[in-house]
């Protein structure tokens, strides 16, 4: 176990400092750039977007000595291999897989991770330090920097549990029954376990319309695209899978 304000402390150091560079897990950027001028003689943006970087966090104070580089995953490796955390150097998708609790995004707090990509592989991978902002290497323009968490594409979120000293995680809803579309105007399922499933699909961008606790046409759309989407059976019904994707947990006559 690794205390998150160790975490919280490597992170913030390498805020709007460190550069992007693919494959890297922290060298410095004087005995990378020989290697990135070699390997990238072709790619006049990609080493332009490096070389201004590196002009502007000169200019900002920064001297060549301070300035390392990472790639999104490399941000992360350097850190759990000083700690124990990981024995080896490891991917973004290596890492979501190496995770074994699965959240939504919608329910992301500080020390969890953040990917996008699809159900095959993970290609980039973002550090919460709240529910609201993510630290991440984002590419050779931009660097180590902070983003808000609805403003990036992430569609996946983990857990990690080798973090101490966060209080305390996140209540998970419970449903108690399935819940589907009926079809019919007056027999619609409603109630308060309805409008808490409208409104994580909602935040999920999945659109149920207004959020009013009635199952209707919307919401059995927006949960087919969502099933859909996560691979999971498109029947419209939020039983005990879907729930789970959703955050939910189901104990059906609880």
């Amino acid at each position: 176990m690794v205390n998150i304000s160790i975490w919280l402390t490597y992170l913030t150091e390498k805020l709007n400092r460190d550069l992007y560079v693919l494959g890297a897990n922290g060298e410095n950027i004087v005995d990378l750039l020989p290697v990135i001028c070699k390997n990238e003689a072709g790619n006049v943006e990609l080493i332009n977007n490096i070389l201004n970087l590196l002009y502007k966090r000169l200019k900002g104070g920064f001297t060549l000595e301070e300035l390392d580089a990472f790639d999104c995953s490399g941000l992360f490796a350097k850190f759990a291999l000083e700690h124990g955390i990981f024995k080896h150097d490891m991917t973004a998708n290596d890492i979501y897989n190496a995770v074994e609790q699965k959240i939504p995004v919608t329910d992301v707090q500080v020390g969890d991770f953040v990917f996008y990509g699809d159900d095959t592989r993970k290609t980039h991978i973002g550090y919460a330090i709240d529910s609201e902002y993510v630290i991440e290497s984002r590419g050779t323009a931009y660097g180590v920097v902070k983003t808000r968490l609805s403003e990036r594409p992430w569609k996946y979120a983990v857990r990690p549990d080798w973090w101490e000293g966060i209080d305390p995680k996140p209540y998970r809803p419970v449903l108690t029954r399935e819940l589907y579309y009926t079809k019919s105007g007056k027999s619609l399922m409603r109630g308060d376990d309805v409008l808490m499933v409208q409104a994580r699909l909602n935040a999920l961008k999945y659109s149920c319309g207004t959020a009013d606790g009635v199952f209707g046409k919307k919401t059995d759309i927006a949960v087919r695209n969502f099933q859909t989407d996560n691979g999971l059976v498109t029947d419209g019904i939020v039983g005990k899978n879907t729930a789970n994707k959703l955050g939910f947990d189901f104990e059906e006559g609880r």
